[in-house]
């Protein structure tokens, strides 16, 4: 039975046993790869933490008038988000062995983004806020997380604005200098014309 692989464990493979992949290009290449792959799945995990972000305060609203336990809310977050699903899992089982505040921490660990930071503390007081406290906390971290998304969008914008802004100076310089050499070429011609 043939066992399927990526292609990069086969690379990272052949490099370990015979050193062959160990230029310089295919360092540089597989950083450059590991920082896009990075960033995107840093994307992706940001947007299941505004999920989660969406249902706590859900929760919240449904429960206005009744204490829920953090255990509740975790077990409800796991069963919520399929990407952090098992990060709440660990969150949870640290947090029933006796961890307290430690437990938290897991989020941040295991999903390196600002915005897990600040949930992890949101969800390290949860036991001690009330759930019409919870919501005002909730909506405080969306308006944050969106203002953060919004700055963010806003700079790669003005990144690929400029792209296209050089990329349109670029072609009416070429328009312009076609220009002038076909001027300038046909005064030559006609100059050799009248020399001739």
């Amino acid at each position: 039975m043939k066992i399927r692989t990526t292609f990069g464990f086969r690379a990272r493979r052949l490099a370990g046993r015979s050193g062959l992949l160990r230029t310089e290009t295919v360092k540089t290449t597989g950083i450059r790869l590991s920082a896009l792959w990075k960033r995107l799945q840093g994307e992706r995990l940001e947007r299941e933490i505004w999920n989660s972000c969406i249902v706590l305060k859900n929760l919240a609203i449904v429960h206005r008038g009744q204490p829920m336990s953090c255990d509740f809310i975790l077990e409800q977050l796991m069963e919520c988000s399929r990407p952090l699903g098992n990060v709440y899992a660990d969150i949870l089982s640290a947090y029933r062995s006796g961890k307290g505040e430690e437990a938290f921490d897991l989020l941040y660990i295991q999903v390196p983004v600002k915005a897990a930071r600040y949930f992890s503390f949101i969800l390290s007081r949860i036991d001690r806020i009330d759930p019409i406290e919870l919501i005002g906390h909730m909506e405080a971290f969306e308006e944050t997380f969106a203002a953060e998304r919004m700055t963010r969008g806003m700079r790669r914008a003005e990144q690929r604005s400029l792209i296209t802004t050089t990329a349109a100076t670029a072609a009416v310089f070429a328009v312009l200098l076609n220009f002038t050499v076909v001027v300038v070429l046909m005064d030559a011609m006609r100059l050799l014309g009248q020399a001739f």
